[in-house]
């Protein structure tokens, strides 16, 4: 008879079928899935908009079942929903990521961010007994718990290692596979000495109030290039690597705002395709995404909560600092502060993305390429340099 902890996964199973009918999940996958229950490792979590812990024990494992096996990220770490540092992601996603990184017998994988351990558990069954698996966790307190887990659970070919995955880790290398499990501003440059050539790397790539794309990259002699990509949401790496301006600039907080804002010179409404502030974020990803890449001068914005502003609200658009011209788009309108000089600017960038086919990241060609690698960008291209690597964008 089907217990109760087999009813949730076979429902969980039929979920990610349903979702990813078209990619159907792969036999094994689902066998590595079956085989390793995700409740195993989850001692504590809260969910997002609550503040309530709730503690996992065998006692009481029948009444957080659902939840557990519910097809929702959980929280492991983190008091705050605006700083949360530690999730198990959504199940059906994980085992979406899986197939897509293609983890074989004997393969040597590195993963950046153990979180729970289950996602390097799955991937442990993946390669095997010949294969290995290094699991790199920069809070103490969750690489302690997932070591644990994985020692009681006598999983010998999966290692948690207590370190900044943006290190990497040479010691293990190189890698057959390898995939983050937070979003990164950047590609670290120990990632091109570690990986094989031919080896594949899937990444959550962060892009400063463009969104999170999903990146499947294979590793070529002198950089990486994208071969499949999808839309995501993934907590920031934290460590050395962690890049605060991804976070949206307090436009209250910003110096020239104090003149800037009795400098409005026109408003104008601009919908994006849909209506109200609760769409907002979902209806401009692709545009906002678009001019991450594309314009530099280009912002995500926010502003805080106050006793007559009820939430936080966020918005975005062009500062342009040299011509003291800003423009925002909120909402249902488009506000121009100081001179037309920025409107104008964001005007033609969405003339531009509207004739190239209305483009997200994902719908990019993406290469990258260490920092001193030398470049030149063609039409419909776009050269990105960050902090150890550049990034070429293109639409072919």
């Amino acid at each position: 008879m089907e217990t109760i902890v087999e009813k949730y996964q076979n429902q969980l199973l039929e979920q990610a079928q349903s979702i990813y009918y078209e990619d159907s999940i792969s036999e094994r996958t689902k066998k590595a899935y079956l085989t390793t229950p995700r409740h195993l490792f989850v001692k504590r979590f809260r969910n997002w908009g609550t503040k309530e812990w709730h503690e996992i024990n065998e006692e009481n494992l029948e009444e957080h079942i659902a939840m557990l096996y519910a097809n929702r990220p959980l929280i492991l770490f983190g008091d705050d929903d605006n700083d949360v540092r530690s999730t198990i992601s959504q199940p059906t996603f994980v085992l979406r990521m899986l197939d897509m990184l293609q983890v074989e017998p004997d393969h040597k994988v590195l993963e950046l961010g153990a979180g729970s351990g289950w996602n390097a558990a799955l991937m442990g069954h993946l390669v095997g007994p010949e294969g290995l698996v290094y699991s790199l966790e920069i809070i103490p307190e969750i690489a302690k718990i997932a070591a644990e887990t994985i020692e009681q659970l006598a999983i010998e070919n999966v290692h948690i290692i207590e370190a900044d995955g943006g290190e990497g880790y040479a010691a293990g290398g190189p890698y057959d596979r390898a995939i983050f499990t937070a979003g990164a501003y950047d590609l670290p440059h120990h990632f091109f000495e570690q990986m094989k050539d031919d080896g594949l790397l899937l990444i959550v790539i962060k892009n400063e109030g463009g969104g999170d794309a999903l990146f499947l990259l294979r590793k070529r002699a002198s950089h990486f290039e994208s071969i499949e990509a999808q839309q995501c949401g993934f907590v920031q790496m934290k460590g050395k690597y962690q890049l605060d301006s991804l976070e949206p600039i307090n436009l209250e907080a910003l110096p020239e705002w104090s003149m800037l804002k009795d400098q409005a010179i026109g408003t104008r409404p601009f919908w994006w395709g849909g209506e109200g502030k609760d769409g907002f974020p979902w209806r401009t990803i692709g545009i906002r995404s678009f001019l991450s890449i594309v314009e530099p001068s280009f912002c995500a914005f926010k502003m805080e909560r106050t006793s007559e502003r009820l939430r936080e609200e966020h918005y975005f658009g062009l500062w342009d600092q040299e011509n003291h011209s800003l423009v925002l788009a909120k909402h249902d309108h488009l506000r121009s502060y100081g001179n037309t000089v920025a409107e104008e600017r964001l005007m033609q960038h969405i003339r531009q993305w509207v004739e190239l086919g209305m483009p997200s990241s994902i719908n990019f060609s993406l290469k990258v390429y260490p920092l001193d690698y030398p470049l030149t960008s063609c039409k419909d291209q776009w050269i990105v340099k960050r902090n150890e690597s550049q990034f070429v964008w293109s639409l072919d």
